[in-house]
């Protein structure tokens, strides 16, 4: 890899922390490992309200969300008294 690359590549792994940092603290408390916390950032997901505009199948679909993931999504839902796919209030 040439070395550019590798630049490259640094500086977008330190975006992508700096992104996942800035989630929601909602999201945050949820207990979600890097690489789901990196796919909902690859969606432009920031906030619950974002998330509840994507489809679980949507979410599922992105590349480092994997089942606990979106098991631990489904359940901070819940806990806020959403149930994905139905229209609810955040609180």
């Amino acid at each position: 890899m040439s070395r550019c690359n590798l630049q490259l590549n640094q500086h977008l792994q330190q975006e992508m922390a700096v992104r996942c940092q800035q989630l929601d603290t909602r999201i945050l408390s949820w207990g979600l490992a890097s690489p789901a916390l990196r796919a909902l950032v690859s969606l432009n997901i920031n906030t619950v309200e974002d998330l509840l505009s994507y489809t679980r199948a949507e979410v599922a679909a992105a590349h480092g969300m994997g089942d606990t993931g979106l098991q631990r999504i489904e359940a901070g839902l819940l806990s806020l008294g959403i149930n994905w796919g139905q229209s609810s209030k955040v609180r």
